[in-house]
């Protein structure tokens, strides 16, 4: 009868130096995985709401305790009285959420002007600032630009409430003219002055977007925004 031979190998201990360097070298990987990750994440769409046709999404940014945030959605109405809405600075406290006061400061044209708005929070302090509102269409693709940005100087501070230091909004807006229906992308980046905690304002925010939306949406047909026309949207 044959013999089989088997060898068994000894497990043979790592040095110290040698298992100092593979406890390293596993760090490197770990650290080097999460960078990875963390890169990867870093400015993709997350969906935090999505409600009625109203999706609402986050995003980090590069530098900032806050998320950029943007909302898409398709609801029935017309530029003109889109255009109508956003430029009724008077009405804001009715078809904007969580609007205490709204004043128009300079109307420069149709496609221009500021106004000046205070906010309620809930448990904290009003916010307000200055906006600069404008309006363009491009001719070729039929696009409705609207930018909002704020103006933190051009109003001097109030007593009781906490300046907004940096706000920015802009609109993509595509009209079904047989339809009647708007389709609606949105970003704003908002940092709200202040000591509130980024989770608070972050919440906050994403709940303040869908229900401005779900406002706007409900004020469309509204009597004061039928019939209007604008040189710039060429009705």
């Amino acid at each position: 009868m044959n013999r089989i031979s088997v060898r068994v190998e000894k497990h043979v201990p790592l040095r110290m130096g040698e298992a100092s360097y593979v406890k390293w070298l596993l760090l490197v990987c770990l650290v080097v995985t999460a960078q990875w990750a963390a890169a990867q994440s870093e400015g993709q769409w997350r969906l935090r709401k999505n409600k009625d046709q109203i999706q609402v999404y986050s995003r980090h940014t590069d530098g900032s305790r806050l998320e950029e945030l943007k909302a898409v959605c398709v609801i029935p109405g017309t530029m003109s009285q889109l255009v109508a809405l956003l430029s009724d600075v008077d009405n804001y406290k009715e078809v904007l959420y969580k609007t205490k006061t709204a004043q128009l400061l300079q109307r420069v044209n149709e496609t221009r002007f500021t106004y000046y708005i205070v906010n309620e929070l809930p448990v904290v302090q009003d916010r307000d600032m200055a906006v600069q509102l404008t309006f363009s269409r491009d001719p070729a693709t039929k696009l409705l630009h609207v930018r909002g940005v704020g103006l933190p100087n051009l109003v001097p501070e109030k007593k009781g409430n906490v300046r907004i230091t940096d706000w920015q909004a802009d609109w993509q807006v595509r009209a079904d003219e047989k339809k009647r229906t708007l389709s609606i992308t949105y970003t704003c980046r908002v940092d709200p002055g202040g000591s509130i905690p980024a989770w608070v304002q972050n919440f906050a925010a994403t709940d303040g977007v869908y229900n401005s939306f779900i406002l706007i949406r409900d004020s469309l047909p509204l009597a004061r925004y039928q019939g209007r026309t604008f040189a710039f949207l060429g009705n």
